[in-house]
């Protein structure tokens, strides 16, 4: 015992001294390897944004390209999803939407079929109410079900299709109990509205009322041959009792969906292979066209990621680590390509505002407070296990002080990348506890006023425009 305790001891003095050595260095790097800048610019952009990447080399970026106090580059990542657009599940990542041209019927059930496992010892299985599922290619849906052997004798209950983040109910069916007539060992009953679900929309169907919790069967699911994705299956209405969906889960509800144009469907999968090549020789294309930019303008970061929305936190880790290497620097701005900067205001804070302070670790920005997690679209976010975020930085536009970004070094490997680079950062800080320093002269998007330090959401015409507006009037808004 008195050995285990011993090593256990010099087990944490060994971790502890690591990691003081590790901040140390981190502190201390000799400020002469590096070259030294005051505030260092990181614009996060897409591969393919060239003309965005114009826009800001000629407005802003080129007013302050030969102050030696501030250093600005574009953070790219090294790659493209070489999956075509339209052959993609959504934009926001690389996965591919699979096609099986062979199962694709114009008619079909999201349980295809029940497999008995009665004569298994403990048969009986756990089913949960519902699920979310993805639209990959419009369909209607015509019916809704409820596996008969969950249901209780003499009963009726409401199964819905609601709007994933709202519950709002978008189609419903009322079930009976006395119905003998099944598929797949599921009742069904015709909805109330025959509805058009367009690609990419996300649904949830849920049970409403009392069902038993188990059955000896287990869910065949069936995608259609690809037309649906199956994302959460729900014991509950709430979001955060979820799990992600596996074949292996069973469930208690179904669906019946309808394919209109189902011979329109099967030329799209048809057709992938030449879309795909035609894909492919674009990506040359852009890759060529970007080594001579890399090349020429000398003010781009190829971060080791793929260029999606979904690597945006591990995209700007790198950039932040690549950073705290090679340059000693006293603050961190963060941008993006659609924006308009004030670098002198933001500079004369900076050198003029107490709260700013050298050495502490705070965040300058407008900020987003109690903002509800998303579990549809863009910002789908189930890895947060809250209902809201905790405070986070507009991502138009933040400045952090250098202990902020030492600390985000320090403990990269160890941060997990939630749905967007902004709520990462909200997220990871929350650890630290940070200054927040409120700023509403941030702006979060197109809205502007006269103080305003950044114009956000901008087009490559717009960007032009509202540097003409700053030229001759000293203001991002207008000359009005």
């Amino acid at each position: 015992m008195f050995c285990f305790k011993t090593f256990s001891c010099v087990f944490i003095v060994v971790v502890i001294s690591f990691y003081y050595e590790e901040l140390s260095r981190l502190r201390n790097w000799k400020s002469s390897d590096r070259e030294h800048t005051t505030l260092a610019i990181g614009v996060l952009s897409g591969r393919e944004n060239f003309e965005l990447r114009k826009a800001v080399r000629s407005t802003w970026l080129r007013k302050n390209s030969s102050k030696s106090r501030v250093k600005t580059w574009f953070v790219l990542g090294n790659s493209s999803c070489e999956i075509p657009p339209e052959y993609r599940l959504d934009l926001y990542s690389c996965e591919k939407w699979s096609i099986n041209i062979s199962d694709l019927q114009e008619k079909f059930y999201t349980a295809y079929q029940v497999k008995n496992t009665s004569y298994l010892i403990n048969s009986e299985k756990l089913f949960y109410q519902g699920f979310t599922f993805q639209v990959n290619y419009p369909v209607v849906i015509t019916k809704l079900g409820i596996l008969s052997s969950l249901l209780l004798q003499n009963s009726d209950i409401k199964v819905a299709v609601m709007d994933v983040q709202s519950k709002e109910i978008i189609v419903q069916a009322l079930i009976s109990s006395n119905k003998t007539n099944n598929v797949h060992g599921y009742v069904y009953a015709n909805v109330d509205t025959i509805m058009l679900l367009p690609k990419n929309y996300e649904g949830l169907i849920l049970v409403e009322g009392y069902l038993k919790e188990t059955a000896s069967s287990n869910t065949v699911w069936n995608n259609g041959g690809g037309v649906i994705t199956f994302k959460r299956v729900y014991p509950t209405s709430e979001h955060l009792e979820s799990k992600k969906y596996s074949s292996n889960l069973n469930v208690a509800s179904s669906i019946g969906f309808y394919i209109p144009d189902v011979e329109n469907l099967k030329r799209i999968a048809n057709n992938e292979e030449l879309v795909t090549k035609k894909w492919l020789l674009h990506l040359e294309e852009l890759n060529k066209r970007l080594r001579i930019e890399i090349e020429e303008k000398n003010d781009i970061f190829i971060a080791s990621v793929m260029d999606t929305y979904r690597s945006l936190p591990a995209k700007l880790l790198e950039f932040y680590k690549w950073l705290h290497l090679n340059y000693d620097f006293t603050f961190v701005l963060k941008t993006d390509d659609d924006s308009v900067l004030d670098i002198s205001r933001l500079l004369k804070q900076l050198m003029e505002d107490s709260r700013l302070k050298y050495g502490q670790p705070w965040l300058w920005s407008n900020f987003r407070k109690n903002w509800p997690v998303n579990y549809i679209g863009k910002w789908t976010d189930y890895d947060y296990q809250s209902s809201v975020y905790p405070t986070f930085p507009c991502g138009a536009a933040y400045v952090m002080s250098r202990q902020i970004v030492q600390w985000l070094v320090l403990n990269a490997e160890t941060l997990h990348n939630y749905q967007g680079e902004d709520v990462s950062m909200g997220i990871w800080l929350s650890a630290i506890n940070p200054e927040f320093i409120e700023d509403e002269n941030f702006e979060c998007d197109v809205r502007c006023h006269h103080k305003s330090y950044n114009r956000a959401q901008l087009g490559y015409d717009e960007i032009i425009k509202v540097w003409s507006y700053y030229k001759n009037c000293q203001n991002l808004c207008s000359c009005d």
